[in-house]
């Protein structure tokens, strides 16, 4: 099976609501109209042993940060607030009380630091298997949120951080880009926006199939983590390689235009490394222009679920 196609097939049998569901199937949240431009944003993600941690290698109390952290990035991608939070988690029937309790304090100890409260949830056993799902809701204060299919030709694509090597602990320990969505959007007019999960390739594939267009990305100007560094002595492959494919750096990468980026990029308050690494046109897929100016065609490989 094919995650994505599968996905696209959900999407296609929902009865439309455009008075009331403002962004739907395939975005990072979806966005459901309170009253006037009073929106609710809402997103889940579920997080499975042997997938997504490691019990071997992750306390209890990373695993439970880890399984909030993914839900509020997803919300930083829109440039909103996260505001609730219910959770729901299946131990294994053998689980002792002193693990249970220090997984969810690594989940409250996270909501803490953004002001979120948890609301509800679930808990249920299983025979062997940890499982965590976390559904967030978030506000949009005012704001438009972005979604992932207003990238226009010519526009500035940009991210926050840097990327690659996240298996050697980022991708446990990262800290959501809440703080850095919001001040995107409300201090600058950002096209579109994604948070990076699947890999840089592939979650701005997501943004070009959803926008229509297509992009070039500069191979001197993406920033190479040094935890892709250390990877790369192991596995032979290039830093460049870890730093489009590896995933899970959960950083901003959105588009915006030339005008608004040198805006953001005098800016010095902004709380974060960023880095404009491409460009958006009217082509199809993603090219790489390297050093000599030439262009190579590159595949927008990530992580997948079912390969």
């Amino acid at each position: 099976m094919d995650e994505f196609s599968f996905i696209k097939w959900i999407k296609s049998n929902q009865k439309k609501d455009k008075k009331n569901i403002v962004i739907g199937i395939g975005d990072d949240c979806a966005s459901i109209r309170i009253h006037g431009d009073k929106m609710f944003l809402v997103t889940t993600d579920m997080l499975v042993e042997g997938t997504h941690f490691d019990l071997k290698k992750n306390t209890p109390g990373e695993i439970g940060r880890k399984s909030i952290a993914c839900s509020i990035s997803d919300i930083a991608a829109m440039g909103c607030l996260a505001k609730y939070a219910v959770v729901s988690i299946c131990f294994p029937k053998e689980t002792k009380t002193k693990f249970a309790r220090e997984l969810y304090l690594g989940i409250q100890k996270m909501a803490d630091a953004f002001n979120i409260k948890i609301v509800g949830g679930d808990i249920v056993s299983s025979k062997k298997t940890v499982v965590v799902n976390v559904t967030m809701y978030g506000k949009n204060e005012g704001l438009k949120p972005i979604t992932r299919s207003g990238a226009m030709v010519d526009d500035v694509i940009m991210i926050t951080g840097a990327l690659g090597g996240s298996i050697l602990g980022k991708h446990i320990m990262f800290k959501p880009r809440l703080k850095e969505g919001l001040l995107l959007n409300k201090k600058f007019s950002i096209n579109s926006m994604i948070d990076i999960s699947d890999g840089l390739a592939a979650d701005l594939g997501h943004i070009l199939e959803e926008s229509g267009v297509g992009a070039v990305l500069y191979e001197d100007e993406v920033p190479i983590s040094e935890d892709a560094k250390k990877l790369a002595h192991k596995t032979g492959l290039s830093t460049l390689h870890h730093a489009l494919h590896d995933g899970e750096d959960y950083e901003l990468l959105f588009t915006l235009s030339s005008k608004e980026s040198k805006k953001l990029l005098a800016s010095r308050s902004f709380p974060a490394r960023l880095s404009k690494i491409g460009h958006i046109n009217n082509s199809k897929g993603i090219k790489m222009q390297d050093t000599d100016g030439k262009l190579k065609k590159i595949k927008p490989i990530g992580y997948k679920h079912f390969k």
